[in-house]
Order: structure tokens, then C-alpha cells, then sequence
């Protein structure tokens, strides 16, 4: 064996980041934010972050901040199981402007709320809800709300680490082309979407790859880069911070 390595930082290295600041998020049930910090070490629990290592070799340790969301695949998973949805497909376009421009806003916490809070005493909540909001406006508020959940972590680990102005994100939430450019917006940041899907068994094999003096070649084929927009985000996330106060403190 010449590599060991655990799945979110297997995904940061095959995503590849490797200088400080270079970032990716996976969306899988929940998401998982690693940004790359160098050599340093960085410890800020007061906003939720939490260090780690992200890879080692004989001669570099790298180290990384984490941050995450508790429900992002899994929130998804259960609109369709109140049958809000009949499919994943339902998801990927909508036909109304951003429904948190209309005020319907979602929080995302139906396990709490994980960084920057690292509150299990928060819920989920519908916020602005009328007697003309339609399943497919509240679908759309959800993936709104899984997205300004990951704006909150990407801006906590810009305290610390100036975060690239790229970053990639992989996972199912990033096959739908709203969800992206919704994210790129809200972020004020050009998102990369990649379409190789085993970006952790990437990782490791290119790190065995290093052990034994080789380089696996890059895989870009297929990926798709979503650019931010000028949209007035600041309000989006300043509407979505409301809500958050209301959802915690809850259970």
C-alpha cells in the first residue's frame, strides 16, 4: 500500500486543490467544504471551523479547514418523500426568478444546522409562504436554502483563508444547472462542476501515483464552469440569516 487516506480529503486532492485557498464542496447527503490552508494550522471553533490534515507525504504535511451542512442530499431526499417531487429531474431548471427574491426562504436544518452554528437545536422551516406558492416555488427554496447554508460555510473559512475566487464542487446537487448557478451567484464565485464522479478514488490513487514517483494526468473532460452573475446576493443572504434566527433554538 502506498496511500491511505480518508473520503473528503481523497476528494479535496483528486479535485485538484493544492494551494492555499483552493476549495471544494461535495454534495452528498450533507455537503462537506474543504478549503486547503498550507502549512498552517488554522483553529477558530468561535465561527464553526474545524482543522484537519489533508494529506501527508514524506516530505510536506497540508493542512485544511472543514466545514459542512447537515442536510443537503438528504433534504432533497425527503421532498420527495412528502412528494413535493416526483424526481431528481424536477430540479435541475425552473421557470420562476429565485424564489427567495419572491421572500420564500428555506432553512435546511432537519438535522440542525452545522457550521459556522453547530446547532442540533435547530429545525427546518418555510418562511413566506402564500396561498400562491406552488410545490415546485417550494423545491426551488430548497435548493436556495441548501446553497446560502454553504454561502455561510465558505464565509467562515474566508476569515481565516483567502478562499480562490474557483472553487469545484461535485456530488448530486451540482448535476442540476439551477442549483450551480444559484451557488455561483449567491458565492460571488465561478463554480466548477465535474463531471468525473470517483474524485475520491482519484485522490487516492494520485497520491499513491506521488509515492511511487509518477503523476496521474488531470481529468477536466465534460466539466462545467458556472460564472457569477451580478445579482444583490447581500439580500439573499441577509433574508436567509433572518430565517436561520428563527429555526434555531426550536427543539
Amino acid at each position: 500500500m502506498t496511500a491511505s487516506i480518508v473520503d473528503q480529503q481523497a476528494a479535496l486532492y483528486g479535485h485538484g486543490c493544492r494551494e492555499a485557498g483552493d476549495a471544494k464542496i461535495t454534495f452528498g447527503t450533507g455537503a462537506f467544504a474543504l478549503a486547503v490552508t498550507g502549512s498552517r494550522i488554522v483553529r477558530n471553533p468561535e465561527i464553526g471551523l474545524l482543522p484537519t490534515v489533508a494529506w501527508q507525504t514524506p516530505h510536506e504535511t497540508v493542512y485544511a479547514v472543514d466545514g459542512g451542512v447537515y442536510d443537503a442530499g438528504s433534504a432533497v431526499e425527503w421532498l420527495g418523500r412528502i412528494g413535493l417531487m416526483n424526481g431528481v429531474d424536477e430540479l435541475q431548471t425552473f421557470a420562476d426568478a429565485p424564489a427567495i427574491d419572491r421572500g420564500l426562504v428555506f432553512v435546511p436544518a432537519l438535522s440542525g444546522l452545522a457550521c459556522p452554528y453547530w446547532d442540533r437545536s435547530a429545525a427546518g422551516l418555510w418562511l413566506g409562504m402564500s396561498a400562491d406558492t406552488t410545490r415546485q416555488q417550494m423545491c426551488q427554496s430548497a435548493l436556495e436554502g441548501v446553497a446560502l447554508a454553504t454561502v455561510e460555510v465558505v464565509g467562515a473559512m474566508a476569515h481565516e483563508v483567502a478562499v480562490a475566487q474557483n472553487l469545484s464542487i461535485d456530488g448530486g446537487l451540482s448535476r442540476s444547472p439551477y442549483f450551480s448557478q444559484f451557488l455561483a451567484d449567491a458565492l460571488g464565485r465561478n463554480i466548477s462542476t465535474r463531471s468525473f464522479d470517483e474524485l475520491t478514488s482519484l485522490g487516492c490513487a494520485a497520491l499513491a501515483a506521488l509515492a511511487v514517483g509518477a503523476e496521474l494526468p488531470a481529468v477536466a473532460k465534460g466539466d462545467v464552469e458556472y460564472r457569477a452573475r451580478n445579482v444583490d446576493s447581500q439580500a439573499w443572504r441577509q433574508r436567509f440569516n433572518q430565517a436561520v434566527g428563527r429555526s434555531r433554538g426550536w427543539r
